[in-house]
């Protein structure tokens, strides 16, 4: 029997976290038929990569680049066609990111919500974006295809690079073609990473280019030098200003600069002038801040701002699991300024205690399962499709289902085989690319750490990871096999096995647990909590918008405003059938079957006062297909705000 090697200290840690991540994601589901399903599609995955890999690894280079080249053409269309046909609607930090950078691109350079007073790290996105509005608007395109472009360039670009540092770092076809097959036939590249503008995938493509610039920068002449090493300043500083947990880095380069000097090998590894440029990049980010609120007209309001405090805080609430609480921050801003801070370390240290050694540890495993749960990227950053096509709503249970899925499954893989591989390296760190792969690694931990052991943490957060996990991938040996034969029958019973169970078993999921889809849906707003302003409706006012159901609907809602008396009636533009939706807290609704069809919703204040509708106004992006009217004169980019769900039935 051959005997298992102990693990190096960091990569076997970071393997152990790999492992816990995708073990708890796959037994710790919403249901034991997801877990059952879970299960056995991963163990299948696996199988049939084990197998096809020596089949790819013997692949001609040239078959490989058609196989790529066809694949990313198809990859381009289908993105090009779910942005054109199935835009969704942004909500939530996105979305008051996209809506302050539409407005200072149109010239209005005023912060009106308290949003970014209490969050003032997304000012510089968003202050970025308003110039990439404003370049575009000069060129004649529209907001919603400027935005739509970015993220397009953003994503492909990712996938790209990647793509082209695998090919840099193995010679293995099996590692270059399942990277692409996790991005491009995987929900990745088609929702949240496509139809959501937002940091996230910023802060990949910086990683990407920080580890591929240190991968390349030993063999490169002094002119690439001179080149990558003033990109790499731009993004490290980029990256910092957009998104500042960056600073894991930091730490991570001090590890294995620690590392590196003890062997003696800081010389030999000759990554000291890109590890200097990191570091200044770093340095750069907050005289850069106070330039970038500078000419943004931002001024910070201490009053609305909550301390460092406030997300250590919440990681650390067992009601949240360690996720965002709303319950902590509204009572923390009832609190003054002065006494946040103070509040929140006796409430962090009570929370402690009471949680003990066990209990601590638990939230910790808790949230090291959330950061690496990605089961629910359709509704990362928005509130579902602003008006599917009819095809789709026929399916779309399944299909989200599927989605799914699919996604957690490939993610889980992933980790399992990094996991396997990282458990039998040992670094030599006097090879530049050894300590390359190593600060990955320290990287990788950073993160894991961060949101783990300290701060709050989400599904979505555990994302930045994937691009340095590819890497590892292809840069770590492969473990010695038992036989170099290949097994072409049993690759592809596999994967044929893989790729049929998958389908089946969300439809049985679809079939024996009750799913609720969007049907149409306008969700974007800046949010009452952030004292965002009503529209005053003045007597007899009637404000109409058209949307356009292209399937059955068993709820549809109108969000007016709280406390709010108004008419609001919902008519079926073919039969002129009403119907009268009625109040249930802020919102007006009808619980009720709805067919298929365009309707019309009519708010009107049959009062004699003014009354506060939740009215969505923009300065060039458009929220619906259809525009508000108000007594008849149209308002192309105002909205209500509207959602419509269909709820299916279990057989």
């Amino acid at each position: 029997m051959r005997k298992i090697k102990r693990p190096a200290f960091l990569p076997g840690l970071l393997a152990l976290c790999l492992i816990i991540g995708a073990t708890s994601g796959l037994l710790r589901t919403s249901t034991r038929l997801v877990t059952a399903a879970a299960l056995t599609v991963s163990v299948l995955v696996l199988v049939a990569a084990h197998w096809l890999a020596p089949i790819l690894n013997g692949l001609p280079r040239r078959r490989i680049n058609q196989v790529l080249g066809a694949g990313l053409l198809v990859m381009v269309i289908g993105q090009i066609l779910v942005l054109t046909f199935m835009p969704v609607t942004v909500y939530h930090d996105a979305y008051r990111v996209l809506a302050q950078a539409d407005k200072m691109a149109a010239g209005h350079m005023t912060w009106n919500i308290t949003y970014f007073w209490r969050y003032p790290n997304n000012v510089p996105i968003t202050f970025f974006l308003s110039l990439w509005l404003r370049l575009t608007n000069v060129l004649g395109l529209s907001t919603n295809l400027a935005v739509h472009l970015l993220s397009l360039i953003l994503l492909d670009g990712v996938i790209l690079l990647v793509l082209a540092t695998i090919r840099r770092v193995t010679q293995r076809a099996s590692v270059l073609i399942g990277a692409f097959a996790l991005m491009a036939a995987t929900p990745f590249a088609y929702t949240y990473f496509l139809q959501v503008f937002y940091s996230d995938l910023p802060a990949m493509l910086v990683l990407l280019v920080i580890f591929r610039t240190l991968l390349l920068w030993p063999t490169q002449t002094r002119r690439q030098r001179i080149i990558n090493g003033t990109l790499l300043g731009i993004a490290v500083l980029f990256g910092q200003l957009t998104k500042p947990n960056l600073i894991v880095l930091l730490p991570a380069i001090a590890v294995v600069g620690w590392l590196v000097f003890r062997q003696k090998a800081l010389k030999a590894t000759a990554l000291g002038v890109p590890l200097a440029i990191i570091l200044l990049g770093f340095a750069l980010s907050t005289p850069a801040t106070q330039m970038i609120r500078k000419a943004s007209n931002y001024q910070p309001h201490t009053e609305f701002a909550l301390p460092v405090t406030s997300w250590l805080l919440m990681g650390v609430n067992t009601s949240s699991q360690g996720m965002y609480s709303g319950t902590d921050v509204s009572h923390e801003i009832q609190l003054s300024s002065k006494t946040r801070q103070t509040y929140d370390v006796a409430t962090i240290t009570a929370r402690v205690k009471k949680l003990g050694i066990s209990g601590l540890f638990q939230l910790w495993l808790t949230k090291l399962r959330t950061f690496f749960t990605v089961r629910d990227i359709l509704t990362w950053g928005d509130g579902g499709f602003r008006a599917a096509p009819a095809w789709y709503q026929k399916h779309a249970a399944f299909i989200e289902a599927l989605t799914a899925l699919s996604y957690q499954i490939a993610t889980d893989a992933l980790l399992f085989l990094v996991a396997w591989r990282l458990w039998g390296w040992r670094p030599q760190l006097r090879d530049p690319r050894d300590a390359v792969l190593l600060l990955t690694i320290v990287t990788a931990l950073g993160y894991i750490a961060f949101h783990t052991l300290l701060w709050e943490v989400e599904e979505l957060y555990g994302q930045v990871l994937l691009p340095l996990l590819l890497y590892q991938l292809a840069a770590l040996s492969v473990p010695a096999r038992q036989t170099d034969q290949t097994q072409p029958d049993l690759a592809l019973v596999a994967l044929a096995a893989a790729l049929t169970a998958l389908p089946l078993w969300a439809h049985t999921i679809v079939t024996l647990t009750p799913q609720s889809t969007v049907v149409a849906a306008q969700r974007s707003q800046l949010s009452a909590q952030y004292h965002a302003k009503a529209a005053t409706v003045a007597p007899g006012t009637v404000l109409t918008e058209k949307v356009a159901l292209n399937g059955p609907a068993t709820y549809f809602s109108v969000q007016i405003h709280l406390n709010t008396t108004v008419q609001v009636t919902l008519r079926n533009v073919r039969t002129n059938q009403v119907y009268r939706l009625h109040r249930s807290g802020d919102v007006y609704r009808w619980t009720k079957a709805l067919p298929q069809g365009t309707y019309q919703i009519a708010v009107k204040n049959t009062t004699s006062q003014d009354q506060r509708v939740d009215v969505v106004r923009t300065y060039h992006y458009q929220l619906a297909s259809q525009p508000l009217v108000v007594n008849g004169h149209v308002h192309p980019t105002d909205s209500l705000i509207y959602t419509s769900l269909n709820q299916t039935k279990t057989n």
